[in-house]
């Protein structure tokens, strides 16, 4: 049922609504329109469009767990008989389900065929744990939580959709302020570390419709070494420039209005989110900063909305992205997103008790800091008289942000095109090219001779290296969250 349109509703639609307007996210939003529009993050037809959006999905996930309610037993072809009658996709109900078990409102056992070199669930088993609604629904939960409990990401989105403008990000470090928040929950909804339906994330970039197992680097179209042509580009970037390259081709050729990325703020080696406006600012971009840096908190800027924007950023901040292109509530400056430009990330560093750790140890001061890069298990630092100073990983490991401990995804297997260094030979980047869009965005670099390019089977180290690392970055990650589990702390459900 589309609450935008006129039509027949029975009693089912009827309490499907009352559910809906009874659900803490809807009720609140409404109840808070005066304070929402008095701060002006949203304007009121935006705040419109938010809320009958929300309204719209809330009563098709109630649509969904009454259609599950009234079944003995609940499997892959019923969720298909519900996708045909209400006409949507079956990844949409899939999403759905996900929604409603995240809520703890369902639970799913998933049943697998398995060959040696993939997994693909043939049907599944949906649990219904409360046939009765209004003795359990979903209750407001705050994004403290997630600060304090040290699992948030840092990736700004909270931030950069709270219609109250009340949550900053400072260091890798969350905060609400509570004296303005309204207890709408979008922050919780919208987090990449409440609830990740990691299984549909992969349904979505492969545009399919059945649950797989892609292995430690996710799903790619194609894999490629390559290298930026451009001069200018060439002389700043830190390997082999193609994310810049990527977004120098876009602003040329009016693909988009405005870029998302992260430059040094005033003081030394600590990056801040950055709106790149045209192709001469991309070189202020340029390079890996190892600092956590909320890019998408920039996202509720009004400069942003009603435009083309490009968002480049690691892979945490490509899972809220496309985590929220699945739930779509209408949030202009997500709709604004047309090319998530994924970098590969191990883990980021806070500044003072991370980086700035990092210098002390090797001995240096901050401002005589030339370049970084974390290459062949060490940690180089690259001062501005030309020295070369290093420190094996497993020795700064321990100065990272514990809340990056609980993060699986090494290559930003929810963006568009990813890139880094890893299975690149030096000098060049690895390129994972994971949708229609990344392989257009790629083949245009190709084609007007901004890059070149070789795949990724004719050069070393290859990708039996990036597998291997990223191999070891999910067993790392699928530890740290059985500590928290078993500890009864908060931890990301994936």
């Amino acid at each position: 049922m589309n609450m935008t349109k006129k039509g027949d509703i029975n009693w089912i639609d009827l309490k499907n609504v009352a559910n809906t307007l009874d659900s803490y996210r809807v009720r609140n939003f409404i109840d808070s329109k005066g304070d929402i529009l008095e701060t002006e993050v949203y304007n009121e037809t935006e705040y419109d469009k938010i809320l009958f959006q929300m309204i719209d999905q809330e009563i098709l996930k109630y649509s969904l767990l009454n259609y599950l309610s009234q079944k003995e037993v609940n499997n892959l072809s019923f969720i298909q008989e519900f996708s045909s009658e209400k006409q949507i996709e079956l990844k949409k109900t899939l999403s759905l389900l996900k929604l409603l078990e995240a809520e703890g409102l369902i639970s799913l056992e998933y049943v697998y065929k398995e060959s040696e070199d993939k997994k693909e669930f043939k049907d599944l088993n949906i649990i219904v744990e409360n046939k009765d609604i209004s003795n359990f629904k979903p209750i407001y939960e705050p994004v403290q939580l997630v600060f304090d409990e040290e699992i948030c990401s840092g990736c700004g989105l909270c931030s950069g959709i709270c219609p109250m403008d009340c949550i900053t990000i400072e260091n890798g470090h969350g905060n609400v302020d509570d004296d303005k928040c309204i207890r709408c929950g979008l922050c919780y909804f919208v987090c990449p570390r409440t609830y990740l339906p990691t299984d549909i994330l992969d349904i979505y970039q492969e545009n399919g419709s059945v649950i797989k197992n892609f292995g430690n680097i996710g799903f790619f179209l194609d894999a490629y070494a390559a290298r930026t042509k451009v001069d200018e580009i060439r002389e700043k970037c830190q390997d082999g420039g193609v994310t810049s390259t990527c977004l120098h081709y876009l602003f040329s050729n009016d693909l988009i209005d405005y870029a998302i990325g992260a430059k040094m703020g005033d003081e030394p080696w600590k990056p801040e989110p950055t709106i790149i406006e045209n192709k001469n600012q991309i070189l202020e971009t340029a390079g890996t900063k190892y600092v956590n840096n909320p890019n998408l908190s920039l996202l509720n800027n009004g400069e942003l909305k009603n435009k083309k924007i490009a968002v480049t950023g690691v892979p945490c901040q490509m899972q809220a992205l496309l985590k929220n292109k699945i739930y779509d509530i209408g949030i202009p400056s997500l709709n604004a997103v047309e090319y998530r430009i994924g970098i590969f990330c191990m883990e980021s560093f806070g500044y003072n008790e991370g980086f700035l750790k990092i210098c002390e140890k090797l001995e240096v001061d901050v401002n005589d800091v030339q370049k970084t890069d974390i290459n062949k298990g060490k940690f180089f630092i690259y001062t501005k008289d030309g020295q070369e100073l290093a420190a094996p990983i497993k020795e700064v490991t321990s100065l990272a942000r514990e809340d990056c401990e609980v993060c699986f995804d090494l290559t930003s297997e929810s963006a568009d095109i990813s890139i880094g260094s890893i299975g690149a030979p030096s000098g060049w980047n690895c390129v994972l090219i994971r949708t229609e869009k990344g392989k257009e965005l790629f083949n245009a670099l190709l084609e007007n001779d901004l890059i070149e390019s070789k795949s990724i089977s004719e050069v070393k180290p290859g990708l039996g290296l990036l597998k291997k690392i990223a191999g070891g970055k999910r067993k790392k990650s699928q530890k740290h969250i059985d500590t928290k589990r078993e500890e009864h702390k908060i931890y990301p459900r994936y």
